[in-house]
């Protein structure tokens, strides 16, 4: 560019034109390794941005998980409840039987003696 000028110009002699031809060349060469520099920042800044959004999917997979499981305990933790108050239910109604064979018994008992009374009692007569 400076060249251009210098030419437009044609005001500069060779030694001019080719100083200006070295700064542009150095200008070039310095904007090349700035933007090589450039690029490098930007690959890894696009591995950072991969690799952060590695870990976010990571993360958000090991929540759900953490979540189903809470929600599996909560169903087992609720199983164990129901099937406690069916024990407790069973365990009142085989209280409930064993009163009702106790009583049945006693009252089977009574019965024979009573019989044996009256088997006596007319054998008596």
């Amino acid at each position: 560019m400076a060249m251009l000028k210098l030419i437009s110009q044609r005001e500069g002699t060779y030694a001019q034109v080719m100083v200006a031809v070295r700064q542009a060349q150095e200008m070039q060469r310095k904007a090349k390794k700035c933007a090589r520099k450039f690029r490098k920042q930007a690959r890894l800044l696009e591995q950072a941005q991969k690799d952060w959004n590695d870990w976010e999917g990571i993360v958000e997979y090991r929540r759900q998980q953490w979540v189903k499981a809470i929600r599996e305990r909560d169903h087992k933790q609720d199983q164990m409840s129901q099937l406690s108050r069916e024990g407790e239910t069973i365990q009142e109604r085989l209280v409930q039987v064993t009163r009702e064979k106790d009583t049945a018994l006693l009252v089977s008992e009574n019965r024979r003696q009573a019989w044996e009374m009256h088997q006596i009692q007319s054998l008596e007569r």
